[in-house]
Parts: structure tokens; C-alpha cells; sequence
């Protein structure tokens, strides 16, 4: 393996351009280290970045049960959306763990959350100054934790807390001595309280004055790189920041495969060209049948849209029969338990019926559930709209109406 430079970016690089790194030779060890501006950082191979501090948060939210991956960016944002104060669509959000919830009726998902404008600024230095990065880690991610005891490091970056594996938040220093008996005291009210407090400290780190009660033990000294090196920790550079470079050797030995396939492209969307002609006219021969029967059955009437024309006559008719309406709140609602799951009932709070619209009050631990049935109600003719009114969800329903 080649060599690594691992850099330890702060939130305020690069305005403060100095910043400590490791050089590590291709026995992921380290050959060199220091603190420097970038003129004095050494040349390698590959160039990866730890983001120290708050620059990264690492949250849990609830997730649909079978959710598909494909589904996984519009969902973390719904779910993510009344926890964070800026749109989560100018946040990077990225999974990094899955697993059922306690409750067992849907799942949990760890959620690593950057902004957008801050990994687009890095890349754009760290390219301006001959030192392109590859992966990109956070450091709440990649500092010490085990599933035995909570672990607090101390470093370049503050100090950062791991209860468990998946889970790190970033503190600061200045506040340990309060903030940590309240955190300690918060977990043991939730049951579960953390068998012990391991202390790293990064060297040149003074001990921080804790409260004997916490009982904190000193462990491993903290070694910022060592998690990037040796871990598997989330890379953060995916998806429109992912390095350019990566895959560029293949584009020689690709171009002939590519040219080929675009050929069978062409020829596809020509043959795909013409189903969508002719399916068209097909669509307007059946909406010109469809509008000569509605004016044999209905001469006096007034042609405008014929197959919501005649859903209302049906739905007339089927009202002086003593018949169920399809805007009736039963038929309504048949729609709205079929989407939600087999299992709507237990999310259902209240509901209320006036004139062809049904308000489902639902549980606020449902909003994942709901919004993921909005598009299903659509394809069904329905118009579906989530609204929230202080603690209550609700989810109004009714049939497209003829305009």
C-alpha cells in the first residue's frame, strides 16, 4: 500500500491554515508527523482528512421496516427534517448503520450529518493547495469506543464522547466538568447507565478536572490518525464529492464498451420512440370513446373531463340507490388503512369526515409511515396532504374533484 497523509482539519482551517497531520508508510504506521500550513506537509500517495470537532453530528432516526435503499435520501430527510436547523437538503446525509428498533416495528439508522457548503470548501482548498482527498472521515466516528464503557477523548478537535460504537458526539472541553455528570445522569434515568468512563488523552492534553463521582479512568492515550488508519469509519466524500480521479484509469479501456453500448442506446430509445407514439395514439382513441359514450349517455350535459364526468353520475347514482360513494368516508378510509400497512391501526389517534374529506390524526411517531404512503394515495386518485398542528399528525384525504 502506498503512503497516507492524514490530515486533522478544525473548523477553522482553512482561515487558520496550520493544522496537525501523520505520514503513514505502506504498514499503515506512522513514518512522520508534525503541525504545519500546508506549504510544509509532506507528499504521499493519498490524502485523507479527519473533520475534528462539531463540524460532523451523528444522529439516530426511525426508518420504515423494508425501506429500499433507493428511498433511503428522501426518508432520512423527512425524518430529519424538524431536527436540524437548516434544510437538510444543503446537508450531507449519510447512513452508516442499520438495525430493528426495540419496539420491533421499524428500524433504527445512524445518520452522519455535514454540510454541503463546508465539504465543497475543503475540496476546493485541499485541491488549491496540490493535496486532493480521497476519503473523508469525522472525527466522532473515528475516536476510541467499545460496547464496555463510555470513552472520552481529548485532542486537537476538543473532546468527544462515544456511549458505544455507534454513537459519538462533540464536546466542549470547557464544559466537561458540568455537561458530563448531566449526560451521565440523563442515560441512567433511560436505564442505561454507563459502566464506566475511560479518558484518552491526545499527548501535551492536560487532564481535564471531572467529578470523582464519575469515577473516570485513564486509558490509551488518544491517537486523532489511528481510527482513519486502522478503522472503518464512514467516508464522507460520496456521491457529487466523491474524488473525480477515482476510476479515471478505466476510461481508455472503457471507451470502446461505451461507444458500443451507446450505439445500442440509440437504437433503444428510436424503437422506445416509436411505442411512445403509437401507445399516444392509442390513449387519445380511447379518450375520443370515452367521450362519445359520456354524450350518448349524457346529451345535455356539458363535456369537459368525461371520465371524472362520469365518476360524479356514478357516484350520484349510486347515492339515491342507498350505495357507497367512492369519496364516502368507509371507502376513504379502506384507501388510507391499505396504504399505511396492515398494522395503520396501531398509528391511528382519532379521525374526522365532512363532506368528501377524511382527517386521520395519527401518532407523531408515524410521520416516516405517513409520508411514504402520500405517493401511493396519488397513483390511487386520491389527494393526500400531511400537515402537522402542534403535537398532532395529520393526514387529510380526498378524491380529485372535477374542476
Amino acid at each position: 500500500m502506498s503512503q497516507r497523509l492524514i490530515l486533522a482539519l478544525d473548523e477553522h482551517w482553512p482561515q487558520q491554515p496550520a493544522c496537525p497531520w501523520v505520514l503513514l508508510g505502506p504498514d499503515d504506521q506512522p513514518v512522520s508527523r508534525g503541525e504545519s500550513d500546508p506549504r510544509h506537509w509532506p507528499q504521499a500517495e493519498r490524502c485523507e482528512v479527519v473533520l475534528l470537532g462539531a463540524q460532523a453530528l451523528w444522529l439516530e432516526v426511525p426508518l420504515p421496516r423494508g425501506a429500499q435503499r433507493r428511498d433511503l435520501p428522501r426518508l432520512l430527510s423527512y425524518a430529519l427534517e424538524d431536527r436540524l436547523l437548516k434544510d437538510p437538503d444543503s446537508q450531507a446525509l449519510l447512513l452508516t448503520h442499520r438495525g430493528p428498533a426495540p419496539d420491533g416495528e421499524q428500524d433504527l439508522g445512524g445518520v452522519l450529518v455535514v454540510a454541503k457548503e463546508r465539504l465543497r470548501q475543503l475540496v476546493a482548498q485541499l485541491q488549491a493547495v496540490g493535496h486532493p482527498p480521497h476519503r473523508m472521515y469525522a472525527e466522532i466516528q473515528t475516536s476510541p469506543a467499545d460496547d464496555e464503557a463510555w470513552h472520552l477523548s481529548l485532542g486537537p478537535g476538543g473532546g468527544v464522547l462515544r456511549p458505544h460504537p455507534d454513537a459519538g458526539q462533540a464536546l466542549d472541553a470547557g464544559l466537561l466538568p458540568d455537561l458530563l455528570p448531566v449526560l451521565v445522569a440523563r442515560a441512567g434515568a433511560a436505564g442505561q447507565p454507563p459502566a464506566a468512563l475511560v479518558l484518552h488523552l491526545a499527548p501535551g492534553t492536560p487532564r481535564p478536572e471531572l467529578p470523582p463521582e464519575l469515577g473516570a479512568r485513564l486509558g490509551q492515550p488518544y491517537e486523532w490518525w489511528s481510527g482513519a488508519a486502522h478503522g472503518r469509519p464512514t467516508n464522507l466524500l460520496q456521491g457529487e464529492f466523491a474524488p473525480r480521479e477515482a476510476g479515471g484509469g478505466w476510461l481508455g479501456r472503457l471507451l470502446a464498451p461505451a461507444l458500443l453500448g451507446a450505439g445500442a442506446l440509440g437504437l433503444w430509445l428510436l424503437a422506445t420512440l416509436g411505442q411512445t407514439l403509437w401507445l399516444g395514439h392509442q390513449v387519445s382513441d380511447a379518450q375520443a370513446r370515452m367521450a362519445r359514450v359520456y354524450q350518448t349517455s349524457f346529451p345535455n350535459a356539458p363535456l369537459v373531463a368525461p371520465a371524472a364526468q362520469m365518476r360524479q353520475q356514478l357516484n350520484q347514482e349510486r347515492s339515491r340507490r342507498g350505495l357507497l360513494r367512492d369519496d364516502d368516508a368507509l371507502a376513504l378510509l379502506a384507501q388510507a388503512a391499505e396504504a399505511l400497512g396492515t398494522d395503520a391501526m396501531d398509528v391511528l389517534a382519532g379521525l374526522q369526515y365532512e363532506e368528501g374529506r377524511l382527517d386521520l390524526i395519527l401518532n407523531p411517531t408515524s410521520e416516516a409511515r405517513a409520508r411514504a404512503a402520500l405517493g401511493l394515495l396519488a397513483s390511487r386518485g386520491l389527494l393526500a396532504d400531511l400537515r402537522q398542528d402542534g403535537p398532532a399528525l395529520h393526514l387529510l384525504l380526498r378524491r380529485e374533484s372535477l374542476q
